[in-house]
């Protein structure tokens, strides 16, 4: 009996250039916002007669448009946060299909190669993406917001958060490209390795971001996302391949 696998959805790669594209509009937009903030307080407070009411018109002004900033960037926070959330969903998606063919494959092949794919199986079963981390991230993230008077605090609590579940997804995508490198020869498929998806470290990542001034983070929530899709397409491209 042909096994039934998941319907793999894949990281929607548009809600990442829409998160980057609404944070540079609302970067933007906030630095126009607080400019006129700042211009009317210091017109209100100085200037007298018709500068004075100019002033404030201007100062109240600059806080619509630093409203209009905060809107755009809780849209890209929540368009950051669904592509995040793909990402573990496609590749935990990915690890148990490739569990439910290796199951039915080792029934169809010789002794040797049954003994090959369960060693596969274990360093599948060994995989372990930390989804925990990207939901105690978006609360303590969210909690920022909430509690301005701890803002801070909340917000390094959810970097710490975010940089756990990234490791994960970092090293789970590649061990899992890595794996299905090794398990498709034993199955007598020749083609090209599967190297879509580059092998990251944290560090490295939190260094970058720092250097770059956040927008390595853009550079990674496009890239890893069109990385993921990629392997995706080509490893059901090799499975249909399988004589079942």
């Amino acid at each position: 009996m042909v096994p039934t696998l998941l319907s793999e959805r894949k990281v929607n790669s548009s809600f990442a250039v829409l998160a980057v594209v609404f944070s540079i509009i609302a970067g933007f937009v906030g630095m126009i916002g607080a400019a006129n903030v700042l211009r009317g307080m210091f017109e209100g407070i100085f200037n007298g007669g018709f500068g004075h009411g100019y002033g404030y018109a201007r100062m109240f002004g600059g806080m619509f448009i630093t409203l209009i900033s905060g809107l755009l960037g809780i849209l890209a926070a929540i368009f950051t946060l669904i592509v995040l959330n793909q990402w573990s969903n496609t590749l935990n998606e990915n690890i148990q299909n490739t569990k439910v063919l290796l199951s039915y494959l080792k029934q169809k092949v010789d002794a040797d190669k049954q003994i090959n794919l369960s060693v596969l199986e274990g360093h599948l079963s060994a995989l372990n993406l930390n989804i925990w981390a990207y939901w105690v991230y978006m609360a303590f993230y969210i909690i920022s917001f909430i509690v301005p008077m701890a803002s801070f605090v909340f917000a390094i609590l959810a970097v710490v958060f975010l940089s756990i579940y990234l490791q994960s997804v970092f090293t789970v995508a590649k061990r899992l490209e890595e794996i299905k490198n090794a398990m498709y020869p034993m199955l007598g498929i020749s083609s090209p390795m599967l190297s879509y998806i580059k092998q990251r470290n944290v560090g490295i990542f939190i260094l970058l971001v720092i250097v770059t001034i956040g927008i390595y983070w853009w550079y990674l929530l496009i890239k890893l996302s069109d990385e993921i899709n990629q392997y995706i397409d080509a490893d059901q491209k090799l499975r249909q391949v399988i004589n079942f």
